[in-house]
């Protein structure tokens, strides 16, 4: 198409492409489609940053309750622009996505767990608390569906996540070193000494002298708990990337870049992680790390177990050096024998005893998404202080009590179908990182009950299914 310019009554002729609009349009959406594949590196690096706005405290017997708390985080809103783009980009392809039959079975299972959790709304004491809760769990499953449907560098997200749990290894070596950690509202970060009632300590008790306290590593989540599991799913991730690219890659320079790099990440984190002194951590991360040396074994990989073998003798060297230091403190962790650790212990059965009574109670739609604590106090034992009222320590009671035993047959379908889906295709990786989670989410209720934790969870669900994925193609 032709136009005519005038100007000084002389006319230029101007050529104009009828195909210009349709050019302008596939640049557009290749700058969404970078906005979205950036803006994910971005998150996965904040995410273990806990900075909020509460918008409603949760309140328990006049004292205050995290699991009642309404909050909007910084990552919240980060991800719901993510999904904003990705909803405009995909109705502008017409929605041409690709779905195989293995993945709707996933789906499937996914929106059965949803349902259930629905449902449980009517039925929770605090239903306010419970939309919450419910709306958070959609976020997560947007996060995973950006995991498993966008077109990402799955190294620079990797490096994204790692370098964002190194500064979260880091804060957390230098809090148990220095006993103390700063608070900060914009970095999302509470203030602990060990000198504080209600912090996460190691009490040691020597003869002749008073009990101490020793301040176990939080990074900047709630628990050092949650600093310990994302840093054993960490180094199981490490490690795959590692055995991959040390058997894929022959070039020397390359190889020794990624050696050096491969073990200062790897120290720092195996430091971190002992100074978490989280007993279902340590465990994970062994439960991980021998899968992968099983699977290897059964594969007669003699390569891969030559690797794994390498790593389990540096671990081994440097929690000889550490236990010689501090031995006593884990001694008192996996030997309790004084106050704290038998009272804490005597909680953990407790709580999960009542979530056995709420299963009981509420067998078929559950007590409410969100609702353990308040069904606790309503209908278990009232007049507690607020602290006392905890989610049970074990993720799977409290997906039951919660949800319903529908709700939980849905939720462990899931890792069970990519377990089995894993071993099918020989992919050390799922298996190892899975049973790593399922050890974890025995011992511990953050992986369902708090916002980190539910994030985290399908982000780890989302790089198993690009896993499969990559397997497949």
């Amino acid at each position: 198409m032709s136009k005519c310019l005038h100007r000084n009554n002389i006319c230029y002729g101007l050529t104009l492409d009828s195909g210009s609009g349709a050019g302008m349009a596939i640049m557009n959406m290749k700058k969404i489609r970078k906005i979205i594949e950036y803006g994910l590196y971005l998150l996965v690096f904040l995410l273990p940053w806990q900075t909020r706005w509460i918008i409603k405290a949760g309140m328990i017997n006049g004292g205050y309750s995290e699991y009642g708390t309404i909050s909007l985080y910084g990552t919240d809103i980060l991800l719901i622009i993510l999904l904003i783009f990705n909803f405009i980009y995909n109705k502008k392809n017409n929605w041409k996505l690709k779905i195989e039959n293995w993945e709707l079975k996933y789906w499937w299972l996914i929106a059965g767990l949803e349902l259930m959790i629905f449902i449980s709304i009517f039925f929770a004491a605090d239903k306010v608390t419970a939309v919450y809760a419910y709306l958070r769990f959609l976020l997560a499953i947007g996060l995973f569906w950006l995991i498993v449907s966008v077109n990402f560098n799955k190294i620079k997200l990797l490096a994204g996540l790692l370098v964002g749990i190194l500064i979260q290894a880091i804060l957390g070596i230098s809090q148990f070193i220095s006993q103390s950690s700063f608070g900060s509202k914009w970095l999302g970060m509470a203030l602990h000494n060990s000198s504080d009632l209600g912090v996460s300590v190691i009490e040691v008790v020597k003869i002749g002298a008073w009990p101490e306290r020793w301040l176990r590593a939080y990074g900047g989540l709630d628990h050092p708990n949650m600093l310990g599991g994302i840093l054993a799913i960490s180094l199981i991730i490490l490690i795959w990337q590692y055995a991959s690219f040390r058997l894929e890659t022959n070039n020397i320079k390359l190889n020794n870049k990624l050696l050096f790099i491969f073990y200062f990440l790897f120290f720092i984190f195996i430091l971190a992680l002992f100074f978490t002194f989280s007993r279902g951590s340590w465990i994970g991360l062994l439960a991980g790390i021998s899968t992968m040396l099983g699977i290897f074994i059964k594969n007669h990989d003699f390569k891969k177990q030559k690797i794994i073998l390498e790593i389990i003798l540096l671990s081994g060297i440097m929690i000889f050096i550490l236990y010689n230091i501090y031995g006593d403190l884990v001694s008192t962790r996996f030997f309790p024998e004084t106050r704290l650790e038998a009272k804490s212990l005597t909680e953990r059965a407790t709580l999960n005893e009542y979530a056995r009574g709420l299963i009981k109670n509420h067998w078929l739609f559950g007590a409410g998404i969100g609702n353990f604590t308040q069904t606790m106090q309503k209908d278990i034992i009232a007049g507690q202080p607020s602290y006392y009222y905890q989610p049970a320590h074990n993720t799977f009671l409290l997906v039951g009590a919660e949800t319903g035993p529908i709700g939980l047959l849905f939720f462990i379908s899931l890792p069970v179908y990519f377990f089995i889906k894993g071993l099918r295709k020989n992919n050390f990786f799922i298996p190892s990182i899975l049973l790593s989670l399922i050890v974890m989410m025995t011992a511990d209720h953050w992986w369902w009950s708090l916002h980190f934790g539910i994030l985290f969870f399908w982000l780890a669900m989302g790089l198993m299914v690009r896993e499969i994925k990559e397997d497949i193609i």
